[in-house]
């Protein structure tokens, strides 16, 4: 859950419960937004593609549109997993598919994409990145079907119609 200020990275000094304090642990800090702007930035954008994409924005879950993965075509059950894929089908809302990688594993890991070919999708989000390529507006082509996902990060694709 996002409070405000958490697009620039705003703390309460680790105070979960702040709505009882009237000081600077529950104050805006404002000087944090200049401070974090690339934060800021990639916020922003993410908000835009979730609002330029309906399948993201829909008020029913996604249960037919969804394809589960893992780094191959399989999920990973297992205690000890690390990483999951989906694609989320979006032509039922009229949309684009999105494929999303998620690494929450410490070192690099190989995920091949389980539908279409390379040519077919464009790389929109690389956690991994650095600010300002992290996040592509116009989505950049993908060289092979096989993409590095970098540790605890989040790869997002748009399927090019």
């Amino acid at each position: 859950m996002f409070r405000a200020g958490d697009e620039f990275l705003n703390t309460q000094f680790g105070n979960n419960n702040p709505y009882n304090q009237d000081n600077e642990i529950s104050w805006l800090d404002w000087s944090q937004l200049e401070a974090n702007r690339d934060i800021f930035s990639f916020f922003k954008n993410m908000i835009a593609f979730r609002k330029s994409h309906p399948s993201l924005c829909r008020s029913r879950f996604w249960r037919d549109d969804i394809s589960w993965y893992g780094t191959g075509p399989e999920v990973d059950m297992s205690p000890d997993s690390h990483s999951l894929a989906f694609c989320l089908h979006g032509s039922s809302q009229g949309d684009h598919d999105i494929y999303v990688m998620i690494n929450a594993y410490w070192q690099e890991l190989q995920f091949e994409i389980q539908e279409g070919k390379s040519e077919d999708w464009l790389r929109m989000v690389d956690t991994a990145l650095p600010s300002g390529d992290d996040f592509s507006q116009s989505g950049q082509p993908l060289a092979e079907i096989i993409y590095r996902v970098a540790p605890r990060s989040v790869v997002v694709l748009l399927r090019r119609n």
